[in-house]
């Protein structure tokens, strides 16, 4: 009776262990590595080899090996060799691939990764390794993180290894994080010469203080900032368009900032020669819009004609004065025939600007000759009492070049005739 229920007690008290064990999700077993087979596993291990608990029960290690990856049997046969003669307490370690059921090599999805950790669970008499307990942990997610991140990590050195742009990243205290082999280039330095360093080691302090507040002004700002910055070079100074941002992330130290920077150098010297050029163009359409509101046309030796119409302002009332003069010197003009055809109204400033001119090219030798007076214009001028005293006037332009040609033509300019109306 007593050994019944003995008996009872370790059957009820083996069922809770296994229940134990089948409720941990880690695998764990127990390995006869004499005997080759399993004496003991939980749940986790079936369903990570993708076997029911009956296979595992009457197909031991041979359902298992069937699961893992050909290229790990090599390493496992290596690592229960170790086991045999390990001591007590010793652990061995390594990660092996297993595949579930439908997997095979062309299923890599399929697959999972093991790391597995063994030791020695009991001994035979002659204290030889018996049984190893055996637990692994499912590292397959672990692991692809790892290799993305690895994957990630070479992609931005190759981005760093290759822009044609300068990348570079600085913490806190403005020691450089990452920097690109073009900034590397740019500075002078080996690969890898950047590292730890402040911008204080590479530029004069004034143009190291000027990026400095830039970066505080980012990390201040949390917020993007782009602008224009110079930088000096052997080649001499270059121009740069600098995109800066702040970092943060799980990682990444506190305060960092990263950057773009694009030389944009030939850029802006090819917009100062744009600018340059459409100055010049600007200047020679002004020139010509100038000749053509104040055109002056010489008719004959020493005879000038200057046809004005529209408005008169101050800047143009000058303009027509200096061209006159210019062009009674250029032309050595005895004889200036200004004509108002195409003005409609004479006011004060207008009136002004005759008296001026004709006074003027008196003062080099010319007369004027006032044509194309209309009568509304005759009644102001004289409302306004214009001083015209000096100034030959005719009716229209044809009768002043008829009083003006013979007269300019003569010999000295000591010619006598006079018009009607001078």
């Amino acid at each position: 009776m007593k050994e019944t229920k003995a008996s009872e007690a370790h059957e009820a008290l083996s069922a809770r262990a296994q229940r134990m064990l089948d409720a941990v999700p880690t695998i764990v077993c127990v390995v006869d590595i004499k005997a080759a087979r399993l004496t003991a596993y939980n749940a986790a291990l079936a369903r990570a080899v993708g076997c029911t608990g009956e296979e595992l029960s009457a197909r031991g290690l041979a359902a298992l090996s069937s699961r893992i990856h050909p290229d790990d049997l090599a390493g496992l046969a290596g690592r229960a060799a170790r086991l045999a003669s390990a001591r007590d307490l010793e652990v061995v370690e390594g990660e092996l691939r297993v595949r579930g059921r439908r997997g095979h090599e062309n299923h890599e999805d399929d697959e999972r990764v093991f790391a597995a950790r063994a030791e020695v669970f009991s001994r035979s008499e002659d204290g030889s390794a018996r049984e190893v307990l055996v637990s692994a942990e499912d590292v397959t997610e672990r692991r692809r993180g790892e290799q993305r991140l690895r994957g990630s990590e070479a992609l931005l050195a190759t981005v760093c290894e290759r822009a044609p742009v300068m990348i570079y990243a600085k913490d806190r205290g403005g020691a450089y994080l990452v920097a690109s082999r073009s900034l590397e280039q740019f500075i002078g330095v080996a690969p890898g010469g950047m590292l730890g360093k402040t911008d204080r080691d590479f530029f004069p302090p004034e143009v190291a203080s000027i990026y400095t507040d830039v970066d505080d002004h980012v990390r201040q700002g949390g917020a993007p900032f782009e602008a224009e910055d110079t930088a000096p070079h052997a080649e001499g100074e270059k121009t740069f368009y600098s995109v800066k941002f702040p970092l943060q992330g799980e990682g990444i130290p506190a305060g960092s900032i990263a950057g773009i920077s694009v030389d944009i150098t030939r850029v802006k010297a090819a917009e100062r020669e744009r600018e340059a050029a459409r100055d010049q163009l600007i200047a020679a359409q002004q020139d010509t819009i100038r000749e053509l509101v104040t055109p002056l046309l010489p008719i004959a030796e020493g005879v000038l004609v200057m046809p004005l119409i529209g408005h008169f302002d101050g800047p143009r009332a000058s303009r027509i004065i200096e061209t006159l003069l210019h062009g009674v010197e250029r032309y050595a003009a005895r004889i200036a025939i200004l004509d108002i055809t195409g003005v409609k109204t004479v006011d004060a400033h207008v009136a002004e600007m005759l008296v001026r001119a004709a006074r003027a090219a008196g003062l080099l030798g010319a007369k004027v000759v006032l044509t194309g007076i209309q009568p509304a214009i005759a009644r102001a001028m004289i409302e306004l009492g214009v001083d015209l005293r000096g100034v030959v006037t005719a009716g229209t332009l044809h009768s002043g070049i008829a009083y003006a040609v013979p007269v300019g033509q003569a010999r000295g300019g000591e010619e006598q005739r006079r018009s009607p109306r001078e």
